[in-house]
């Protein structure tokens, strides 16, 4: 009888205790095993990993165990059936075996990849079914270990003892209705569990590994991380391919390889560096680069004193593609955003983490709230210590200054900014992201009759956000750490609606990029020369006279003495662009080459006579093989041959 027994509510509960049990001990066992990487780390650190982990092990088995928990929903009377329960407890105990064994053998496995385990590890197929016999040989504690889980979870499985009752009865129909309402609500309320379980809270995003790293460190992030969370957020099938343009990795990073630029020389000290992306921000609204006819008074008088790139690209078309590429310095040349893709969990090594090691204090400031875009996490990803969205602004302010759709104004929150960054210590190395020139380009009630309606609706707010970064430096121009300090500005990326005039498949990734220094402490830089999103992080690790070890090899810094150039991606298609020309590479491997005419570029073949598609074509080959290969390897920041990150100074 049930009351003998167990419910089915109760015996769910324990189900998912043990598992809690077996995660938590393999988490340990993690933590033993590679305790090389977390010697640095006090118990406060790996106390609170665990305390982060165990949320991964709840979305974890909830993902897992979906199909147990909708057996476990029948109703008593085939629950009770003893063939039933055998089919939920084989169920069980095979699911969670595969998974068991997974997160077992990525205890080894991570040795060699330096990250948890993903779908990839699945496509070893034939090659590592021929290797079983030698693996469980080699590996035999590992094994071993794997097979007593497996059978402790076969003997500990929670069952009900005896044979229960079926659903309660009740002899008048208005307690029948009762106890089916009852049931039916108890069933709903566990499926709706089941789904905050897997989803991983009531949070605005769905819990992602990129969430892991929110402390900014990444081996504590890899720690709080199991095999299963990351297998079942991963792709199931292979979002980049291995390349093989070279014979190996290091021919084609050599290929990419570039003096760093000039140190820091033009600074005593370290400046402090302000970073402000700008929400749709393409380089059609500024006047600077369109002969005076532009949308950006304030920005364009800013690019006078200061240096102005005008032929500068985003390296993707959303938000989500900009910040690892300026932030982390890796393109967004896969299908997906790194953000969104299997390989959050890689390890990553941004600017804050970077910067972080030399004194500097690193900031992101944005006015929509947590969790918009994974900014968040992204922030963390790339090492940012401190992060201000919507829910940092004074709380008696946020319904004044709300726009009603994404977050606050830019003038407020800019001010708010401001006051911010003067309670900073310096060194500093802060990030802005704007949002008032996004989609539906609304503007202060305030502001309707000072700035004039336009044609296309985003120009308005590019106006209102231009005197939103006017207003943001008369507050700020006064202040002790003003003069010391390095201003970058560029859009994150284009918008929907362009001009005619920019409407090619270059002018679509354009976005201004302007260096200013209240002192003029700036090299000599071509105005011509190409640059792209992914430059910015070797320019502010040059800027702050930090020359790091082993780093992703994308971008240039702006002052190095190396040509400029991008690499685009869009629908399978890529491109490499220079200013001697632009090399296309289409889905099926069939290439084009133009000439290079800024956003006018236009899709028509020119003649070659000097072998220049040739070399572009080496270049564009070797950022191809060294992001896909580094992302399946996880190689970025270690030397694969040994398997070790490589510290700073070893280039």
């Amino acid at each position: 009888m049930e009351a003998q027994g167990r419910s089915g509510a109760d015996l769910l509960i324990r189900k998912f205790l043990l598992l809690m049990l077996v995660y938590s001990g393999l988490r340990v066992l993690f933590l033993a095993l590679h305790s090389e990487l977390f010697a640095a780390q006090g118990l406060d650190a790996l106390g609170a990993a665990f305390l982060r982990g165990a949320r991964f092990d709840v979305s974890a088995i909830a993902l897992s165990n979906a199909p147990v928990v909708l057996l476990a929903l029948a109703p008593s009377a085939v629950r009770n059936r003893s063939g039933y329960r055998s089919l939920m407890k084989g169920v069980f105990v095979g699911l969670n075996t595969f998974f068991i064994c997974v997160m077992v053998a990525d205890l080894e496995y991570f040795r060699f990849t330096g990250t948890r385990a993903t779908f990839d590890l699945l496509y070893l197929g034939a090659e590592g079914w021929a290797q079983l016999g030698q693996l469980l040989v080699n590996h035999a504690p590992l094994a071993l270990l794997a097979a007593l889980l497996c059978f402790a979870l076969f003997r500990l499985y929670p069952d009900a003892a005896g044979t229960p009752a079926s659903e309660p009865s009740a002899s008048r129909p208005r307690g029948r209705t009762r106890v089916w309402v009852g049931a039916i609500a108890s069933r709903l309320l566990i499926v709706g569990l089941l789904v905050l379980a897997a989803r991983g809270g009531i949070q605005r995003k769905v819990l992602k590994p990129i969430h892991a790293f929110a402390g900014g460190d990444p081996q504590l992030g890899l720690l709080a991380l199991n095999s299963t969370f990351t297998l079942l957020q991963s792709p199931l099938h292979p979002e980049v391919e291995a390349q093989d343009f070279f014979p190996s990795d290091a021919d084609a990073e050599a290929l990419l390889r570039a003096p760093f630029g000039y140190g820091g020389a033009a600074f005593p000290d370290p400046p402090n560096i302000v970073l402000v992306i700008l929400e749709s921000f393409g380089t059609e609204f500024w006047g600077v680069a369109n002969g005076g006819n532009g949308f950006t008074p304030f920005l364009d008088s800013l690019a006078g004193e200061g240096l102005f790139l005008a032929s500068n690209f985003a390296n993707g078309r959303r938000s989500i593609d900009a910040l690892p590429s300026i932030l982390l310095g890796v393109p967004s040349l896969g299908a997906r955003s790194i953000a969104q893709s299997g390989f959050q969990g890689n390890q990553w090594v941004g600017l804050g983490h970077l910067l972080g090691q030399y004194g500097f204090h690193t900031s992101f400031f944005h006015g929509a709230p947590r969790g918009t875009m994974y900014f968040d996490a992204i922030a963390s990803m790339s090492g940012i210590h401190a992060f201000h969205p919507l829910e940092a602004y004074p709380e008696e302010r946020r319904d004044e200054d709300f726009d009603g759709h994404w977050g606050l104004w830019d003038e407020p929150f800019l001010q708010f900014v401001a006051e911010r960054l003067a309670e900073q210590p310096t060194p500093f190395f802060s990030t802005i992201f704007t949002i008032s020139s996004h989609q539906p380009y609304q503007i202060p009630e305030r502001y309707r009759d000072r700035l004039p309606e336009e044609e296309m609706p985003i120009r308005r707010s590019i106006r209102y956000v231009d005197a939103a970064v006017e207003s943001f430096f008369r507050s700020i121009e006064d202040e002790a750490w003003y003069d010391d300090t390095l201003f970058i500005l560029t859009g994150d990326h284009t918008q929907a609606d362009r001009s005619t005039e920019y409407d090619t498949f270059l002018g679509r990734y354009m976005v201004p990029l302007l260096f200013f220094h209240p002192g003029g402490r700036l090299p000599e830089v071509d105005p011509q020369r190409i640059t792209q999103h992914t430059d910015l992080f070797p320019t502010i690790l040059d800027v702050a006279g930090v020359e790091p070890g082993r780093i992703p090899r994308f971008g240039r810094s702006v002052f190095s003495s190396s040509p400029g150039e991008a690499v685009l991606q869009s629908n399978g298609h890529f491109w490499l662009v220079r200013q001697e020309g632009v090399i296309q590479r289409g889905p099926g491997g069939q290439e084009l080459l133009f000439a290079f005419r800024g956003h006018r570029t236009e899709a028509l073949p020119i003649d070659d006579p000097s072998g220049l598609h040739a070399v572009l074509r080496a270049q564009l080959h070797a950022h191809l093989q060294h992001f896909s290969n580094s992302l399946i390897r996880n190689s970025f920041y270690r030397d694969s041959s040994r398997g070790r990150a490589v510290p700073p100074g070893e280039r």
